[in-house]
Order: structure tokens, then sequence, then C-alpha cells
């Protein structure tokens, strides 16, 4: 097929009165330009012209990964693929360079927080938009314009191993974290700003037995009421700039082709204008599926069902769109659509206008000392102290302190997946290959990746980590992260520090036992750092693609937990994993419970400042931790007729049916006491109510207290929730001080579904309760909402405002 490529756009080419600028590009394009504008690739640095070969026509978009070299050197290697590519378009288009940005950049040099559930403990949206706004100026600096980030998905199944990505398993917290990772990553105004991506479109965190990937039993209400709410919340309040499908499909639809989501719910419903682009390969489970016989077939089914550009790299979006069009099966119309929704946003973050890296930012935004407090302050928040029955905080004249356990003296388990570090050990234990979403690529890299794969632990399917990962991960973070051993003895230079690994991550040796037990014996107190190992590939025990059907301790944990609890030494139990403790053992036993997450690179003396009492913890849980996989799913906002409060005749015979911490829950070093509740009386189904309460710090020790609103439908139409998170408050208090808390409801945040599935708002009595998790409530109270209404979903509230005095 011949083609004939139209001269460059130029600042004398303009668009007649009612014709946009993209517009007027798109009808200048061939159809090889348009769908090279919805292709995808991943260059490698000294690759290039293998890597770029099969794009005559430009690009869409690709991954900006890495040189290796330097920050600078990045820039650069980017600025090269942007030439290549505006050169190669015709019309001076620049490619959409795009990373992951879920805890930080993950290019070289981008600073890592905590993982995205640690981020949903601290509730605290400000934290999370003060991260997010770092990471645009680092992506700024580097010229990389799209985050394939942040996470939505409502997690409520802590099997799926992609639970460490989101913000928890409550939509209302999910929500507005969600929102506040917009507004910073995306800033005032795109020109300045880095397009985020909501992720995974729809429903994908409630996978059939917690397996990745598989189908989502969830009914159309659900999806709209429960899994859709951060989406929508993020278009409506934060102008989300793109969206990426989910691998999962719903009622027999692959999210992938299915029109009815893609476009009905996402742009009939939800009002969502920008983008869609695929999750890596999605295009090719149409194929795997049995949905079309070929990937042409899958592209325009896709394409036609409101995908509009494919990553990472074209399976479906190729030639066959054309030939489709050519035949009659496709209209090109359908085509142009994406085009347009691509190049606008090209347009809005100055791509057609030759935006480049901002490389005289490169030593501001990626200064250690100035990025430090704010790593610092996210992981000190993060941190939720389960259990205290008084051993905590520590005193610091304490002689000998046993550190037991795989995270105590490790540097890659204070990093999740979706990390730089992370990354690395994907690739140095040899494990590329295995990363969910990259199975099916070919190797673009000659050879250059293969590396030979480490030992499993033994007894285990769990693989070893060769020891050049933790000296490559040391070397690339320059000594600015002390691991938990250094962290303690910062704190302690004068006692004895002694460590011992205790056991594996995973496994059945127990060949570490007695000399851990000696050590425990032999200390004052002894911090034992259990939990797993959160990444890609067969080195980890929970990722992308690596989930489980035991949610607790993996390995022989549990076992050395109780042995080292024997020897009668005061002890403090660590948690280091993706997903919330599930150990009755130890939460029945150990004096003092700390949930860590995985906190990044300053998670070392973030713990040794809760330890110590320089910090009080005010962590909350964003998730339930149930006691074993027998009580999934256990969530907080779980139906009336769903209730294991109590209230509805049903019980396990053989075991508890209530969690083994509650959703909210997090104790702290002082206490609080709640008083003067105020709550509006009645509101019209279009206005606000006002609630409104006191809290004082009635203990000896500064510290932060998350106040937690829940609204109650007392009786409506449809089964409605025991109770609902609308609002939620982060507030320090200094011993002694009282503030007033006050929120502002609207009513339409508390409409559903009814039984037409019509969003409608009840007449009838709301329930009030606040206080310090989901079952601690202090304070209770109601108001009326008056009258009845039909509303626009896309509308309606999502979480109160907060307002403290």
């Amino acid at each position: 097929m011949t083609t004939t490529t139209p001269p460059a756009y130029s600042s004398e080419d303009q668009p007649t009165k009612n014709q946009s600028r993209v517009d007027a590009l798109i009808a200048r394009m061939s159809r090889e330009q348009k769908v090279a504008q919805l292709q995808g690739t991943i260059p490698f640095a000294g690759q290039l012209e293998h890597s770029l070969s099969g794009f005559p026509d430009g690009l869409g978009a690709a991954l900006g990964f890495s040189a290796g070299a330097s920050i600078p050197g990045d820039a650069d290697y980017f600025e090269e693929i942007q030439s290549i590519s505006s050169e190669r378009s015709g019309m001076g288009i620049r490619a959409l360079l795009h990373g992951e940005a879920v805890t930080g950049w993950t290019g070289m040099g981008g600073t890592v927080f905590p993982s995205a559930i640690g981020l949903g403990a601290t509730w605290n949206p400000p934290t999370v938009q003060a991260m997010s706004d770092l990471i645009r100026r680092q992506m700024l600096a580097v010229g990389v314009r799209h985050a394939l980030s942040p996470v939505m998905d409502v997690a409520r199944d802590p099997r799926w191993g992609r639970v460490g990505e989101t913000y928890g398993e409550d939509p209302t917290l999910a929500a507005a974290m969600s929102v506040a990772f917009v507004r910073g990553i995306q800033g005032a105004d795109l020109r300045d700003g880095i397009a985020a991506t909501g992720k995974h479109f729809l429903g994908y965190s409630s996978p059939m037995g917690g397996l990745n990937v598989t189908s989502n039993a969830i009914t159309p209400r659900e999806l709209r009421e429960v899994y859709a709410k951060p989406f929508q919340a993020a278009i409506s309040e934060a102008g989300l700039a793109s969206i990426m499908n989910s691998y999962g499909s719903i009622d027999g639809e692959l999210v992938t082709t299915s029109p009815h989501l893609l476009t009905g719910l996402l742009r009939g419903e939800m009002g969502f204008e920008g983008p869609v682009v695929s999750d890596y390969m999605s295009i090719n489970l149409a194929v795997d599926l049995n949905l079309v016989t070929t990937p042409e077939d899958g592209g325009v089914k896709a394409l036609q069902a409101g995908l509009d550009v494919e990553l990472p790299i074209p399976y479906g979006f190729g030639q066959g769109l054309i030939k489709a069009i050519e035949c009659g099966e496709l209209d090109e119309a359908v085509l142009d659509r994406a085009v347009h929704r691509l190049l606008t946003l090209k347009h809005r973050l100055g791509l057609l206008d030759g935006a480049k890296a901002r490389k005289e930012t490169i030593t501001e935004a990626f200064d250690p000392l100035s990025t430090r407090p704010y790593t610092l302050r996210s992981a000190r928040e993060a941190i939720v102290l389960l259990k205290n029955d008084g051993i905590l905080p520590l005193a610091k004249n304490i002689q000998k302190v046993a550190i037991i356990g795989p995270h105590g003296n490790s540097l890659r388990l204070f990093f999740g997946c979706y990390t730089a570090p992370a990354g690395i050990d994907l690739t140095l234990s040899g494990n590329l290959s295995e990363m969910a979403g990259m199975l099916d690529l070919p190797d673009m890299t000659n050879g250059a990746a293969a590396t030979k794969q480490a030992p499993m632990f033994e007894g285990s399917k769990v693989r070893s980590e060769p020891p050049q990962v933790e000296a490559a991960i040391r070397a690339v973070l320059e000594g600015r992260t002390p691991t938990i051993v250094e962290s303690v003895q910062a704190k302690l230079p004068d006692a004895t520090i002694v460590w011992e690994q205790g056991c594996d991550i995973a496994g059945t040796r127990r060949t570490g036992f007695d000399a851990a037990i000696t050590a425990a014996t032999d200390a004052d107190v002894v911090l034992l750092t259990l939990g797993g190992k959160y990444g890609w590939g067969s080195s980890c025990t929970s990722g992308e693609g690596i989930d489980t059907d035991d949610i607790g301790l993996p390995g022989v944990q549990e076992e050395l937990a109780k042995r080292i609890l024997e020897t009668g030494t005061p002890a403090i139990f660590v948690h280091m994993d993706a997903r919330p403790l599930s150990s009755e053992y130890v939460a029945e036993h150990f004096p003092a419970v700390i949930e860590n997450w995985f906190p990044g690179e300053t998670g070392g003396q973030a713990l040794a400042d809760v330890l110590f009492g320089d910090y009080n913890p005010a962590g909350r849980l964003p998730m339930t931790a149930a006691r074993h996989a027998g009580q999934i799913p256990v969530y907080a906002a779980h139906r009336r007729s769903d209730s294991f409060s109590g209230t509805v005749l049903n019980r396990y015979f053989d075991g508890n049916k209530t969690p083994l911490f509650v959703f909210g829950h997090g104790l702290s070093y002082t206490s609080f006491e709640y008083s003067d509740l105020a709550v509006d009386s009645s509101v019209r189904s279009d206005g606000t109510v006002e609630i409104s309460c006191s809290v004082t710090n009635s203990g000896s020790r500064d510290g932060d207290e998350v106040v937690q609103l829940y609204v109650r439908d007392e009786f409506a139409s449809m089964v409605r929730p025991v109770q609902e998170l609308a609002g939620f408050a982060r507030v320090h208090l200094t011993a002694g001080q009282t503030r007033t808390v006050r929120f502002t409801v609207r009513a339409d945040q508390f409409a559903f579904l009814d039984a037409n599935m019509q969003w409608v708002v009840e007449a009838g009595d709301m329930g009030v309760r606040i206080g310090a998790s989901s079952n601690d409530l202090r304070l209770k109270g109601s108001f009326r909402i008056e009258d009845n209404a039909v509303i626009d979903s896309a509308r309606r509230g999502f979480y109160a405002t907060v307002a403290v005095d």
C-alpha cells in the first residue's frame, strides 16, 4: 500500500473558525499516521533504532524507561525519543511518555514513598497530595508526562497480590486519596503537570478466588456504588486526565472490549472525556479468551468499545484497523475519535508545541535533603500501632536490643511493587520474564535482560534473593536509607544492637532459629520484624500476579514468633507486608504490634521514631484485618444482610466471625476524648448538613487523632450498609488541647441506586456516629433528609469537607 505523508503542521496552518487545532491536525493525517498515534512501544537505551524501527509514522506513546546513566542523562535520552517521534509524525507531534508513580516516580533518582496501602493508612489526603506534587516536579524535570497512577481499585480481598497498590477497602477513603493524588500530580494546569491515570477500570480488585486477571463477580449496583466511586470522584472533582482498563471481565464481558463499560458507563454515566489507555497486553486477552480469532479483530472490538491507546506495543492496533476501515467493518470516525482524545491530551500537556524536559529543575526536584521531609512525614503517618500493653514507647537507656527477622537488616524489604528497588530485584534475580503484563512481549533488549535465576527457598515456591540485589539497591540509594538496625543504633548509640535473620521470608528452613533465640534471650528487648516481600516475579510473596490462599505469616515465621516469645524477653512485633496482619497468635500474645507496611526510603527512621517515642503513631487500618482466609470477604461497610456484628443469626461453628482488627483501628501514646456533638436536624436532598464535635487530647503527649464520621441510612428501599464512612480528619492536638472538627456533608453523598437502577436520595432518618474507628464510636446523633430526589450521580458528593478550629 502506498501512502502519502501530509506536510508538517505549522503556525501558518490555522484551523478554521469552527475547527479546533486537534481537528485540523486529524483532517490532515493519513490513516497510517492516525493509527501510529494509538500505538506505544518500549524503547531501550542503546537499542533505539531497533526499538523504534516499526514506527515510521510517529509514535503515540512510549514507556519512559530509565537509560541508567544519570538523571540528566535520562532527560537527554527521553528527548532523543521525542525528537524521533516528532520528526516521524510529520506534524511535530511528540510521544506521550509514561511511567509508574503510585508511590513515587520509578525512574532513576525518583523518591520512594510508602506503598499505597501505607498511604491509605495515613488517612491524610494532604500528605498524598504533597507526595504527588513532588512526583509531578520530578517527572516534569525529566520529561515524562504521563503517570500510570494512581490505583483507584477498592480492595476487599487480601488474597489478591495487588492489595498493596490500593488505598484499601473503603470507597470513600479511596475517593479522597485518589482525588488528592490527581490534584497533586496534575497541578493547576496540565501545561505544568503530569497526566494522571485512574486504574483499573473497573472491578479489577475483586477477582475470583483472589486470583489476578480472573472474572469479577460484581453486580451492576455494587459496581457503580462501590467500585466506580473513586474514579467518579477523581473525574468530577479533580479532572482526571486518563483511565486504564482492567484485565477483568464482568458478567461475561471482557472490560477491554466492553462498550457497556468503556463507553456506556465510563463516558455516558460518568462523563469521562479523556483517553482510555490499555493495561499492558490487554487486547491479547480477547484472543486468549476466545472472544475473537485474531489480534486484528480484537483491536477493532477494543477500539469500538472505547479503548483509545494500546500499551505497551501494538498487538491489536495496527494495520488491521486500516484494513477494517477499507472493508467497511470499522467506521473511520471511531478511529478519529480515539486520535482526537489522545491529541487533545497532548495539546493540554504542550506536546503539540514541543514541550521538553525541564532539566534546569533537576537538582532541586531530586535533592535528597529537600525530598526527605516528604518521605519521612508519609512513613511516620503510615505506621499503625495495632496493640500496646504499655511496652511502648521504649526508653533510651536500654543496653541491648535484639532485632530478629529478615526485614530488620534489609533495604530491599522497605520497598514494594512498582518501585525502582523492586525493579532492580526483578532484573538481578533473573525474573524479568515473569513480570505480569510483560509475559508475551518479544525480547527487545537483544538478550541484554537475561540473568540466571536464584534458587528457591527450602520448601517453598519463592526464590531467594541474590546478594547483589541488596548491594545494588544500597548503591542506588547512595546511603540515604538506613536499615532498621542502623536506625535503632542511631537512637541508642551506646547500646549493643544484635541482628539475627532467624528465618527466610518463605520456606521451611529453621537453621537460624537457635541463633535468634540466643540473641533474644540475652537482650533487654526484642524487635521481631516479619512479613512478606512485595514486588514482581517468583522472588516475592505478593505483587502483580503473586496471589495467595493463605494470608497468614509466610513460611515458618509464626513458629519463630512463638519461639521468640517463649524466651520471656519483652518483644515487639513489627509486621511488614502489603496486607494487614492476619495472625491470631501474634495479636493475642505479643504485648505490642506495629503495622509498618513497606515504608519506603525513610522507613527505618520512621519506625525508630515511633519505637522510642520521638513520633506519636496515629495511622489507621485502611483495610479490615481478617483472622484468616476463611473470613474473606470481611469489611466494614458490609450490607446489613451480611453482618458479622451479631445482629444477624449466623456464625462459624468452628471459629470467630469478627475480624482480628477492624477498619479504621489504630492506637496512640496519648488518649483522646470526644464531646459536644452538634448535627443539623434536617436537610433537603440538594443541601448540606453540618456535623461537628470537640476532640480533646486528654493525655500527656502531643499527637494526632483520626476523627472518623460514619453515617447510617436507618430505613431504605434497598438493603444498605450497616454504616458508611462519610468523612474523616487527621487532627494534631497538643497535650490538653481541645479542637472542634466540622464536617460539611452533602445529602446526595448518600444517594444509591434504587430498584429501577436510578440514582436517588431518599427521605428519611440518617444515623450519625463519630469516633476513632469503625467500631470505636464515641458520639451518636441523627439528621433527617426531607425529600426524595433523582440525581445526576456524576455531580453528587463523595466525602465530607472538613474544617478544624
